[in-house]
């Protein structure tokens, strides 16, 4: 394989792995907090059940990353085993 390829597998392996976890921590720490008091205020009410809590983009974030992640790491171990 060569060098060029290589690398460029692996920066884009790299960036990826980082966009996953930015995203995670974006929703994690910032978007769900945001949104929980304005939906506390809703809860128990009729419009409480109509109402999704995760926002677009932050559904089943967890799954999504590790599933990100995984493909990753089984990208980076075929490098390693310096598959053809």
């Amino acid at each position: 394989m060569p060098t060029w390829l290589w690398r460029s597998i692996v920066g884009i392996s790299a960036s990826i792995a980082m966009i996953s976890a930015l995203q995670w921590a974006s929703c994690r720490f910032y978007v769900l907090p945001r949104i929980w008091p304005w939906y506390a205020q809703y809860v128990g009410t009729k419009d409480g059940t109509k109402i999704d809590l995760t926002p677009i983009g932050c559904n089943d974030v967890d799954a999504r990353t590790m599933a990100a992640m995984m493909a990753v790491l089984t990208t980076l171990i075929s490098l390693s085993r310096k598959a053809d």
